[in-house]
C-alpha cells in the first residue's frame, strides 16, 4: 500500500512539473496550470497521500512559488488563502510555508487579514518557531502600523529559548513607542544583566539611564499637578509631596543626585542632558 501511495504522489508531482514546463515553454492557456487551484482541502488530501503528506505539501508549496511568484503568470489571488491552507494542513509544521504564504498575502494578494490568520495558525502549530511570531510582529509594526499588537507578538518571541537576543531589544523599543516606559526599562535591565558583551551592556545601560529619568520625571510631574489641583498652589519642595502622600518616595536621578525643582513654576527637571532620548526630556 505504501508503494502505491508513493507512486500516486509522485505521479501527482510529475503532473505539476509537466504543466509548469508546458506553460513556460509553449505559453499554454493558464487554465492548464491553474487547475491546481481547485484541489480539495488538505484534510481530504492527507489520507489520499498514504503517509506521504509532507512530500505532497512540499510539492504543492513549490508549485505555489512558481505560480504566485512568476511574473509571467496572472495568478488568481482569490485562491491564495486556499492554496496555503492546503499546504499547511498537509504539513502543519512547515514553518517556511507560513512565512511565504503571509508574504504573498500581504504584498501580492493585498489581504493582510488572511496573512495574519495564516501566521497565527503557524504560531499555534509551531510554538517553538520564533521566526513566525517575529514575522507577525514586523508585519503589525511595518504594514499595519499597530505597535501594540506588534509588541504582543514579540512578547511571544522572547519567551522562546532559541530566539535571538536582539528580540528583547526590539520589544523594549516597541514598549517605549507605545508609551510603556516602565516595561521598556525592565526589558533593558534584563538585557543588561544577561548580556556578556560589553558594548551591548553599555547600550542597555544608556537606555536604562534615560528611561529611569523619564519615568521619575513623569511621576513627579503627575504628583505636582495633583497637589496643585487639590491645594491651588505648587508644593514648596518635593519633600512636601512625600509628606502629603502624593508620592511614596522621592526619586533620585541615575547619577545619585536630586532632581531640580522650582517651586515658583512647579517645574521639575534633570540636571544633565539625556543621552538617547534627548527630545523626550
Amino acid at each position: 500500500m505504501k508503494r502505491w501511495g508513493l507512486l500516486i504522489v509522485l505521479t501527482y508531482v510529475l503532473a505539476i512539473a509537466v504543466n509548469y514546463y508546458a506553460y513556460s515553454a509553449y505559453r499554454m492557456n493558464t487554465n492548464v496550470f491553474t487547475q491546481m487551484l481547485y484541489l480539495p482541502s488538505g484534510k481530504y488530501l492527507k489520507p489520499a497521500s498514504f503517509g506521504y503528506y509532507a512530500l505532497l505539501s512540499d510539492f504543492v508549496y513549490l508549485w505555489s512559488i512558481q505560480y504566485y511568484g512568476d511574473p509571467q503568470f496572472s495568478p488568481k489571488m482569490e485562491y491564495l488563502k486556499h492554496t496555503y491552507d492546503i499546504i499547511t494542513e498537509l504539513d502543519p509544521y512547515f514553518a517556511e510555508a507560513y512565512q511565504t504564504g503571509a508574504l504573498f498575502m500581504f504584498y501580492e494578494g493585498r489581504n493582510p487579514s488572511a496573512g495574519m490568520a495564516l501566521l497565527d495558525k503557524g504560531i499555534e502549530k509551531n510554538p517553538n518557531e520564533w521566526i513566525i511570531a517575529a514575522d507577525a510582529g514586523f508585519y503589525c509594526m511595518m504594514n499595519l502600523k499597530d505597535k501594540r499588537r506588534a509588541a504582543e507578538y514579540f512578547e511571544k518571541v522572547v519567551k522562546i529559548p532559541t530566539a535571538p537576543a536582539q528580540a528583547k531589544r526590539v520589544l523594549a523599543g516597541m514598549h517605549f513607542q507605545i508609551g510603556d516606559k516602565i516595561h521598556a526599562y525592565q526589558l533593558w535591565k534584563e538585557v543588561y544583566e544577561s548580556s556578556k558583551r560589553p558594548h551591548i551592556k553599555q547600550i542597555a545601560y544608556q537606555h536604562m539611564h534615560d528611561l529611569k529619568v523619564m519615568v521619575d520625571l513623569e511621576a513627579l510631574k503627575k504628583a505636582i499637578q495633583q497637589f496643585q489641583e487639590r491645594t491651588g498652589k505648587f508644593p514648596f519642595s518635593l519633600q512636601q509631596l512625600l509628606v502629603s502622600q502624593f508620592i511614596s518616595e522621592i526619586p533620585i536621578d541615575p547619577d545619585g543626585n536630586s532632581y531640580l525643582y522650582d517651586p515658583r513654576t512647579g517645574e521639575v527637571k534633570y540636571a544633565k542632558e539625556l543621552n538617547i532620548y534627548k527630545r523626550y526630556q
